[in-house]
């Protein structure tokens, strides 16, 4: 490993700027943003990732010192006091994702909490299970979607994957999306369905982030008539 996986929160906020700046500079400006990253001690390489890696990529592999989850106890030596890591569970919480920051957005937006992974009883997949929806905003009989890219295209490592279904995991997924698009309007709910493409993303198709412009495509679509 070339870098450390440990970083301040000086240093974190710093190579979070740095990777925003870096996803929105064009390739000759990227290398150099890429350099003072690694001089701050981080190698997208020791954790297999691309120069397009994200924010989300970033924080999932390392620790922050001293926040909640990876607090800090000082321990007295006789010259210094030193940080001490606790052992903490090494979680990459679902509120990193794309999905969710859109979500984050919409509730803005709607100026409402979402239930999120709601399930409905009469939305079921094919073996019984009730079936997910992102965001439920049950005052307003709205459901919102949001749709990544394994919706739209292959992914070949998860599609290949069968399913109880009898078809692989892309199949099912599109059947289950489109089973959602006939369900909830026969209960009188409205259903509002995201792309990640309707948003400023980089090749991989993850999320820039750009929150006043993804503001604006969320509250037009919201205000649409259905």
């Amino acid at each position: 490993m070339k870098g450390k996986t440990s970083f301040t929160k000086a240093e974190a906020e710093e190579i979070k700027r740095l990777i925003n700046a870096k996803l929105r500079a064009d390739s000759t400006e990227q290398k150099g943003i890429r350099n003072k990253i690694r001089k701050l001690g981080f190698y997208a390489s020791d954790f297999g990732f691309r120069d397009g890696y994200t924010l989300d990529q970033f924080l999932s592999v390392v620790k922050i010192i001293g926040s909640p989850e990876f607090p800090v106890e000082f321990v007295p030596t006789r010259n210094k006091i030193l940080p001490t890591k606790l052992s903490v569970p090494n979680i990459k919480p679902r509120s990193l994702s794309d999905e969710s920051y859109i979500i984050d957005l919409c509730d803005e937006a709607l100026n409402q909490k979402a239930i999120r992974q709601h399930r409905f009883d009469f939305l079921l997949g094919d073996s019984g299970t009730r079936l997910p929806v992102d965001a439920y905003y049950p005052s307003l009989n709205l459901v919102v979607e949001f749709k990544e890219k394994q919706h739209t295209e292959a992914v070949s490592f998860f599609d290949k994957r069968q399913t109880v279904s009898g078809v692989g995991r892309g199949e099912q997924r599109r059947i289950y999306d489109q089973r959602r698009r006939e369900v909830l309007p026969r209960h009188n709910i409205k259903l509002i369905e995201f792309d990640y493409s309707e948003f400023e993303h980089i090749r991989s198709k993850k999320l820039v982030r750009n929150k006043p412009e993804d503001l604006k495509v969320i509250k037009r679509k919201l205000t649409e008539p259905l």
